[in-house]
């Protein structure tokens, strides 16, 4: 029984990649909402590493990868996607000041769907 039900899972899988109802790695998935990936810019004489937390694409609660922003800079969170209109947990630690965390907000009227939305961190 445990085989059957193997095999219809599997077909399932396979036959909704095949149709599109699987999105591939890193691509935006929406019906009616809006996904963003997120670039984080810093005024910080400092290099600055942070991660974020939130909602992505599917609806699963997450975390992202470690990125860093060299003092004065920008890096975009390649690869991942959050849902506009909702917060994330924006996770940040500067050598003088040790980690700190602050919801973040993504506005859903300043952005469209599959765009870059920035953050600023002083």
């Amino acid at each position: 029984m445990r085989t059957i039900r193997r095999k219809v899972v599997m077909a399932v899988l396979a036959a909704a990649a095949f149709a599109g109802g699987l999105a591939a790695p890193g691509a935006a998935y929406a019906a009616d909402t809006k996904n963003v990936t997120l670039r984080v810019c810093s005024g910080s004489n400092e290099t600055v590493k942070f991660y974020f937390v939130g909602e992505n694409q599917y609806g699963d609660w997450g975390g992202s990868q470690f990125w860093e922003i060299a003092p004065k800079g920008c890096t975009t969170a390649w690869g991942y996607w959050w849902k506009a209109g909702q917060s994330v947990e924006f996770h940040h630690r500067k050598p003088s000041t040790g980690w700190r965390w602050e919801p973040r907000l993504i506005s859903y009227n300043d952005t469209r769907d599959q765009a870059v939305y920035d953050l600023w961190i002083g």
